[in-house]
């Protein structure tokens, strides 16, 4: 009887001529899970991350490629380094070298969510935890690396025409509510009227909004969790996690300073992203979810 070792079974599918001939773009592994490890201010911190890590078929003559190679290629390579864009350039040499010379490019993608305490907005020694969708993406094909990064930041935004008709009724309620009164209007009184329920006619409508951004970059100048940061204090509405009153009086104050349309949002975004060299493309995508339509406003920026 045939001895049926390993090295046979492997050999005698991976050469087997295909029915139909002809090169692939992209095959390989999408979903996997696999923990990552990552750096950050000198410290690293280990994620679940959803992996795709693809490479191309490029021997026409191939059937298939050497599925198995790629898992523990991202396996070993893992368990050992840090995720950054520069380790990626390593990593996808590496899928390369796996497939035995039927393969000239790779893909890899990494997705997983970082987790974060955040300070609440006034109240001392009070926080609680973000969890903030990021992802690195990197190709090699004909020699030239491409690197991309991402980050999905939820923000609040009230919507500046809306603020504009709630001031307007509040406007005409006060001056139906004092039409009578003849002498001129004490500070007091003034104050009083506005601090009562009855008295604000209307307010602006508001929605929680995402803003996704995707960077082509030359090199990892920040990571991406600085970068997060700076664009949340760009639109100045970043969600909260645990507050109290004066937190959530102070959020409401950061909404009524930053009035935004989708347009805006979009705009603040670039001109933070345009002053950054390094950055050499990106995609800039907004939603706001509407409270006052049953859909969604989208803007799309991109250079």
């Amino acid at each position: 009887m045939k001895n049926w070792n390993l090295k046979h079974i492997e050999e005698d599918i991976s050469h087997q001529k295909p029915h139909l001939g002809g090169k692939i773009d992209r095959v390989g592994i999408e979903n996997l899970e696999m923990p990552i490890q990552v750096q950050h201010n000198k410290r690293t911190d280990t994620f679940p991350a959803i992996v795709t890590a693809m490479v191309s078929l490029d021997n026409s003559k191939s059937r298939g490629i050497h599925m198995s190679r790629i898992y523990f290629t991202l396996h070993q390579f893992l368990e050992k380094k840090p995720l950054t864009l520069k380790s990626l350039k390593k990593l996808l040499h590496l899928l390369i070298q796996s497939q035995k010379g039927i393969s000239k490019k790779a893909y890899l993608k990494f997705n997983w969510k970082w987790q974060i305490k955040r300070k609440a907005l006034k109240s001392l020694m009070l926080e609680g935890w973000r969890s903030y969708p990021v992802q690195y993406e990197a190709s090699l094909a004909n020699g030239i690396t491409q690197l991309k990064m991402g980050m999905d930041i939820t923000y609040s935004s009230t919507c500046p025409c809306s603020a504009y008709l709630a001031r307007a009724l509040v406007q005409k309620k006060f001056k139906k509510n004092f039409q009578s009164y003849k002498k001129l209007l004490e500070k007091q009184q003034i104050t009083d009227w506005l601090g009562k329920e009855s008295s604000i006619a209307a307010t602006p409508h508001a929605q929680k909004s995402l803003a996704s951004v995707t960077l082509e970059v030359s090199r990892e100048q920040q990571s991406l969790l600085q970068l997060t940061d700076e664009i949340e204090q760009t639109l100045g509405t970043p969600v909260q996690t645990a507050v109290k009153r004066v937190d959530e009086q102070e959020f409401a104050k950061l909404n009524s300073e930053n009035l935004m349309f989708s347009e805006d949002a979009a705009r603040r975004i670039r001109h933070l992203l345009n002053k950054k060299k390094w950055v050499k493309h990106y995609q800039i995508y907004i939603r706001h979810f509407e409270s006052l339509h049953p859909f969604e406003v989208a803007c799309l920026i991109q250079k």
